[in-house]
């Protein structure tokens, strides 16, 4: 099932992860190609998952939402990335497999439902500059809508379409981010803060990338 529009709101902002230290610089395989391998992606600025998402057969690579009981979330999902061109479009294949999931979110001044963006950040971004991160504008998969589904995230790469740290859309900005790019990926938070985390008060949920390309 193909969703260019999963959900839209008005957001007065979105932050990012935090006081966290900012990705290292690691330069991606080759040029212009998104990497599915999983030791090629990193979980950041999450508890109680591993560095890297494990190989799945039914996909590239997954990883299982952790408790919250436990102290675990799921803020950040990215892999390495830069091109020698001006990409276009920005799309991901993915499906979550859960049973009994009730998902939460981890910002206390944010609400449910939990959601996960796509999302890219600026080669060297130090998480204080507001266009070093961009997310879809008011578009987003709503964790345990449908789950199960395989969903299928698909974005033009046009200043309209996405918003920086404070939810704020500017093409100059955009475009020099978008020539810049260092990584790609998703996050997950709730309804106003993108990347402020994510995980299971009950039940089960495994997210498995199918694809993701960048074009």
């Amino acid at each position: 099932m193909k969703m260019n529009l999963i959900a839209q709101v008005t957001l007065s902002f979105l932050m990012g992860c935090g006081p966290y230290a900012p990705p290292p610089d690691i330069p991606p395989q080759e040029p212009n190609v998104v990497s599915l391998a999983p030791q090629n992606w990193y979980i950041f600025y999450s508890a109680g998952v591993p560095h890297n998402p494990s190989a799945d057969a039914d996909g590239a690579w997954s990883f299982n939402f952790p408790s919250s009981v436990n102290g675990g979330s799921v803020g950040y999902v990215q892999t390495p990335f830069n091109t020698t061109t001006t990409p276009h479009t920005m799309s991901m294949t993915f499906k979550v497999e859960s049973k009994a999931a009730q998902y939460v979110v981890l910002d206390p001044s944010d609400h449910l439902p939990a959601t996960l963006r796509l999302f890219f950040e600026q080669r060297g971004d130090n998480l204080r500059d507001p266009n070093g991160r961009w997310w879809t504008y008011g578009k987003f998969y709503n964790l345990g809508s449908q789950d199960g589904d395989k969903i299928t995230l698909m974005f033009p790469l046009t200043s309209d379409q996405w918003s920086n740290v404070y939810g704020q859309r500017d093409q100059q900005a955009f475009s020099a981010a978008l020539a810049n790019v260092g990584w790609v990926g998703f996050t997950c938070g709730g309804q106003y803060f993108a990347g402020h985390g994510v995980a299971l008060s009950t039940g089960s949920a495994k997210f498995v990338l199918i694809d993701f390309f960048v074009n």
